[in-house]
């Protein structure tokens, strides 16, 4: 009897994920069409049922967010993943309609959470060029490593 109800709050939690997955996949297509207004209200839909206020999380300072990333008093890392895919969104969203101070606040965020999510453990590729992004947004200058030649040289 018990395996029954553990194998669909497995199945539950995997068709939740798969919806969120289909919903950011969905503003991201919002987001290529110029439809901002529809992308943020997906954003702070997908983020309301993912337990924060999108504003909340972005607004807050670390120190107040803290708590609020934390199940069982310790830091939830699918939990800061996930709000780290959000704010990049919203980040992205902010930074098409030309709104800097804000889509700065959302890189910060971002960078926060996936720092988070992904101390310690190895991530994967879409995500890693996604911190570089948002990296690269602080410092767009552009190294030149070793091993590329220097124009001109």
């Amino acid at each position: 009897m018990g395996d029954n109800s553990e194998m669909e709050r497995e199945d539950y939690v995997l068709r939740m994920i798969a919806q969120t997955a289909r919903v950011l996949a969905h503003v991201r297509r919002l987001l290529l069409q110029g439809r901002h207004g529809e992308a943020g209200a997906q954003l702070e839909q997908v983020s309301t049922k993912g337990g924060l206020d999108l504003q909340f999380v972005i607004a807050l300072d670390e120190t107040s967010l803290r708590p609020l990333l934390l199940t069982g008093g310790e830091m939830d890392r699918p939990k800061c993943a996930f709000f780290a895919e959000v704010v990049y969104l919203e980040w992205k969203r902010q930074l098409s309609m030309g709104r800097l101070d804000q889509a700065t606040r959302c890189a910060n965020r971002a960078l926060f959470l996936y720092a988070y999510a992904y101390e310690g453990i190895v991530v994967e590729p879409e995500t890693r060029d996604r911190i570089g992004e948002l990296a690269h947004y602080f410092d767009p200058t552009p190294s030149i490593s070793p091993s590329q030649p220097r124009s001109g040289a």
